[in-house]
This record gives C-alpha cells, structure tokens and sequence, in this order.
C-alpha cells in the first residue's frame, strides 16, 4: 500500500525467476567491466531484512553455480552510521578498500592507456538514494585522493574549505537525482555537503520525509503515467485507467508475457500426467469468490481449454503458484452467454460497454463441485510428487458446493492484440467448438448441445443499481483528493 510509513517490501516471482534476472543482470556487468563488488547498505533487521538476505543468498549461489566475480559486503548502515555518526561509512570504505585498489582505474598518456580499470562498485540500499548517495560520495572522494596522489598532488577534501566545491558538486547531483525520483531534495544533504551532521539537517530530513510521503499518496501515480506517456510507453488510454482506479500499473512490465507465462505453469500443474490435449489457454479477470458475478475485488485468473474440459485456475502472480483449479467437463456445460460486464459505474471508462465484455459459463455438477487447491510451490511440485502420495501432494480435493447448477464468469483483460469484445467472442466460439467436438465423438445429440447466447453478465442498468453509496462517495473523496 503507498499509505503506509514504511511499506513492507513484498518478493515478486519464484526463486528461478529472481535467480534468472540476477543472473542476467550481474552477468552484463561482468561483460561489460569486469570483477563487480557489491556493497549493500539495507537494514539486517526489520522490514528491509527478508530482502537483504535474499540478495545475499542469491548473490552467493550465482557464484556457486556460475562462478563469477562478484564479491558481497553487506553494510548494517542505519546501525553503524546510527545517532548522526555518518562519518562511520568509513568503516564500510575501509573494508572495500582492497577491492578498489585491484580494480584501479584507467589511465591515459597521450591518448594510450597505460592502465584499465578492471572492475566497479554496485552500492545499493531500498531505493539506492539517500543512503547510497552517501556512501558513493565518499568512495568517489577516496579514489579522487588516490588519482592525485599517483600524479603527486594532494587534496584534503574533508576539511579544507577551498574543496568545499567537490561536496557541493555531489550533493547537488544527489538532489538533482532525489527530485526526479522522490519529488524533494535527498535526505542526509548537509552530511554530504559539508562533512557534519546536526540536528538542523536532521529536522530538515524530516520535513523532506513527510514531503515525500505526501508525493507518494497524491502525485506519484499520476506523475508515473505522465512519464510513461511522454516515453511512448502507454497510449492515451493510462489516463483513463488512473481515472478509473486513482492508480497505475506498472507499465515497464510487459503483462502479455507475464500473463503467457501464468499459463505455461498453470498447463505445467494441471495438466500434468494427464493425456488431454491442450487447446487454448487465456488470462483473463473473474469474481474474487466463486459462483459470482460480481464479488469484489474481481482478480486475474487463466482458463484453460482441453479436448474434453475446462480448467478454472486461481493464479497468485507474487508467488508464481496455481492457487486452486476447477474441473468441468465440457460435457456438463448447460449455458453459455457472452455480453456486456459492467462491474462498476464509478467513472466513464468503468460504464463503457465496448471494453467491459465478458462471459459467464453455467453447469452441472451433480450434486457436488471438486476445487482441487495447490498446496505447495510450483518450483517444488515435480520433486514433492515423486515422493509423496497423490492425496497429499500439490492438491487437495474440498467440496464447492452442494448445488446441481455452478457459475463460472470471466471478463476479458485489455489486449494490445484485439479489442475485450473480439477476445470474449473468439474465447466464447473456440470453446463452442471444442464442445460440439467431443459431443460429436462421443455420439451424443448435437441438438442439446447449448449455443453461446448474447446476452448481457452485468448490464449498465443493473451496474447502477448494484453500485452502492458508500463506494461511490469513497471514490469521489479520492477523486477530491488527487485532483
């Protein structure tokens, strides 16, 4: 959540697909300069621990299993540098020390170099700003000293005031960077600018705190789609989306793979050992509770398409894990219908019935419905089933409902490949398709096959009626608020 003082990170993906980014991303540095040494600056405790340890375990299995050059120093810079002591980064500086001197730098005499650099420095801390400004500007005041005193030339640039010029040049760049990241002036500013600390930097760091809180809350979201459309990142449509939702998602991320991915897994779990043949897979957004049209929060799922069934799977997308699935043969389809899904009426795009499609799927279940839910990670499926019964393994079977009739209904995603309305009846037609398929092989009566019916899930006049008061003025008071 952005309202919260100091958010608590959250780890997104599986182990193999944070191992693979670390992989890629350490090994084009490597490609590009070198040894790499990392000196890490986040907390060994609270909420920033999980993701330090992570880092550090990551890093040291990527040196285990592809041996590469990257050594790690974890620096606890809150604890050591604690109570205005930031002159403690020198203990940091000193353990990096050797590091630096065997990386050098390049030098040039008459335009050959004579020596190059073999290696660099990645700082990091949560957002690499204040913190990591700190430390980069006294490793960048160190290694000036060592430069010049190879020439023969020395500089005291902590207490000399004609070097006043090198502690004014970074802090100004710190800020520079701090503005376009956080919207203030970097925190710890006095400290790089003049080598002390005080209580009058303290309480300006506080100020510039509640600042950045209050940017977080109101301007960062719509500042963000502002710069994802100046980059041509996103068309015209953000705007609307963050009219719809005070917020937008991250658009650096490609969600067409994400969410192919999502049904990769998915086929890797539910359809594993089994000799159905996948037809079609799709992402799409459902009801938060089951045999619904309307629970919110609605949430993305996939639907698998088989030569004799469908597979509704609940996917976690932080986690990377199926959730649960849902089995129905197509066999017991009773009622199929595609049309307009108005879930909210709260702004234009939310009643706009040419982008909210979607379709509902009602059918028998004679007298019970299986939900089969996963149990563990899908990075440890195949070694746990190997060694564990089928009833204990990725899934438990639980009754879903007692009734003879369930509902299934789904609303199409937005697609840069065709418009929600297309999708809906693409996906509605396939599976028509498969359905009359297998009637037709397993010489069952065509007639009573049911067609797909166009008709509306949640029309715009039953939206708004369902839409309560207390929503709307909740979003009318954000509204207020960003505007």
């Amino acid at each position: 959540t952005p309202y919260a003082a100091k958010p608590v990170p959250v780890m997104f993906g599986s182990q193999a697909t944070n191992h693979a980014a670390l992989k890629a991303h350490f090994g084009s540095l490597v490609d590009h300069y070198g040894n790499v040494q990392v000196a890490s600056l986040v907390d060994k405790s609270g909420v920033e621990k999980d993701i330090g340890e992570a880092y550090e375990t990551g890093v040291k299995s990527l040196n285990e299993t592809n041996k590469s050059k990257i050594a790690f120093e974890w620096f606890y810079f809150h604890k050591e540098c604690g109570g205005m002591r930031f002159e403690n980064v020198s203990i940091l500086l000193s353990t990096l020390e050797p590091s630096l001197k065997s990386h050098g730098w390049t030098t040039l005499q008459n335009k050959v170099a004579t020596t190059k650099q073999s290696g660099i420095l990645r700082t990091n801390c949560m957002d690499c700003l204040d913190r990591t400004n700190v430390t980069q500007s006294a490793i960048g005041a160190w290694v000036l000293q060592q430069q010049l005193s190879e020439l023969g030339l020395s500089i005291d640039l902590h207490s000399d005031p004609k070097t006043k010029w090198f502690n004014t040049l970074w802090a100004d760049n710190g800020d520079a960077i701090s503005r376009q990241y956080a919207g203030t002036a970097a925190l710890k500013g006095d400290f790089t600018r003049t080598r002390k600390r005080n209580w009058t930097g303290a309480l300006s760091d506080l100020s510039l705190t509640l600042n950045r809180y209050y940017n977080n809350i109101f301007g960062d979201y719509f500042l963000q789609a502002c710069i994802d459309f100046y980059l041509g990142s996103v068309g015209v449509e953000v705007f609307d989306e963050f009219e719809s939702n005070m917020m937008t998602k991250d658009h650096a991320i490609d969600m067409d793979k994400v969410r192919q991915s999502a049904i990769e897994k998915c086929v890797q779990i539910v359809l594993e050992g089994s000799d159905e043949d996948l037809r079609h897979g799709w992402a799409l957004s459902c009801p938060h509770e089951p045999d619904s049209v309307r629970a919110m929060p609605f949430e993305e799922c996939v639907l698998l398409l088989t030569n004799v069934a469908l597979y509704f799977c609940r996917f976690d997308w932080s986690t990377e894990k199926v959730g649960s699935f849902e089995k129905v043969d197509l066999t017991d389809i009773s009622e199929i219908w595609r049309g307009t899904y108005v879930t909210s009426t709260l702004a234009p795009s939310h009643m706009d019935e040419e982008k909210n499609v979607g379709f509902a799927i009602r059918y028998k279940t004679n007298g019970h419905a299986v939900v089969r839910t996963n149990t563990r990670s899908m990075d440890n499926e195949k070694a746990i089933e190997d060694t564990t019964p089928p009833p204990e393994n990725k899934s438990q079977p639980k009754t879903a409902g007692t009734k003879n009739e369930r509902l299934l209904a789904f609303k199409a995603l937005p697609s840069r490949r065709m418009t929600q309305r297309e999708e809906v009846k693409q996906t509605c037609d396939e599976i028509h398709k498969t359905m009359m398929k297998m009637r037709e092989m397993d010489h069952l009566d065509l007639s009573k096959a049911p067609a797909v019916q166009e008709k509306d899930v949640i029309s715009l006049a039953d939206a708004k009626k369902a839409t309560g008061y207390i929503e709307s003025l909740g979003y009318s008071l954000k509204k207020l608020v960003w505007a």
